[in-house]
């Protein structure tokens, strides 16, 4: 694992898009709440810190995606939507 590792530093984490390192804040259209995620490597997840892996369902379907889109996520617990807010470090 340290082999494929790589050091991300949160100046250089580009918030127009989603990305590894990024917090992005949503409105989960099925529950109609909001919600914030920082999206990390599976190894960092911790869902009770709000650290999701970028290899999570949540976490592909959320990579790449902008201010202002909507994404559908099939998990194992049903299918969610969600509205991305915004995106910061």
């Amino acid at each position: 694992m340290l082999r494929n590792a790589s050091i991300v530093d949160e100046e250089e984490v580009d918030v127009q898009k989603v990305n590894i390192g990024a917090i992005v804040k949503v409105l989960d259209k099925t529950y109609g709440e909001e919600e914030e995620y920082q999206i990390v490597g599976s190894a960092e997840a911790d869902l009770s810190k709000n650290k999701i892996s970028n290899e999570s369902p949540v976490g592909k379907a959320l990579l790449g995606k902008k201010i202002g889109a909507s994404v559908k996520v099939e998990t194992p617990g049903g299918n969610l939507k969600f509205k991305i807010l915004d995106i910061h470090r």
